[in-house]
């Protein structure tokens, strides 16, 4: 019989022994501890922002855009420009549906068809800096907002 190695006989071991997140707790308070999760909770779009990007650029733009939000409307302002969506927020998913309506004599900027692109396209909003930055961004692009 030839003699078995000590690393390999350790490492037969090792494989059949439960890794440590199985092995039972010392104390089961502690292990319902470790268990608990501590749900986040999402801030709400509502409030007033200034429009601060658009696809990660400063917007080009004469008059500064900025966006009203209410439980169910979000409205960008912009000069004599209103461009509104209803709007519907589940934690960081969102939906908007364009409201006619609110149109000015003047020609859409840039900046402004980029917006209405975004908004009518985008399905999440992410915020940072504990709710007072948000992105909402989709398949057209992504719109930085800040909390006034």
């Amino acid at each position: 019989m030839k003699p078995i190695p000590v690393a390999m006989l350790a490492l037969s071991i090792a494989a059949c022994s439960k890794p440590a997140d199985q092995q039972p707790a010392a104390n089961n308070a502690e292990a319902a501890a470790t268990n608990r999760t501590v749900p986040v909770s999402v801030p709400s779009l509502e409030g007033n922002w200034s429009i601060s990007q658009l696809n990660g650029k400063n917007p080009d733009q004469i008059w500064p855009m900025s966006a009203e939000v209410t439980k169910d409307k979000f409205t960008i302002a912009s000069e004599c420009r209103r461009m509104s969506w209803a709007m519907k927020q589940d934690s960081n998913l969102v939906q908007f549906t364009p409201i006619p309506g609110g149109e000015c004599g003047r020609v859409r900027s840039p900046a402004e068809i980029v917006a209405d692109k975004t908004i009518k396209l985008a399905s999440i909003a992410v915020f940072s800096d504990e709710g007072r930055t948000a992105q909402i961004s989709g398949a057209g692009g992504t719109l930085t907002m800040t909390r006034k």
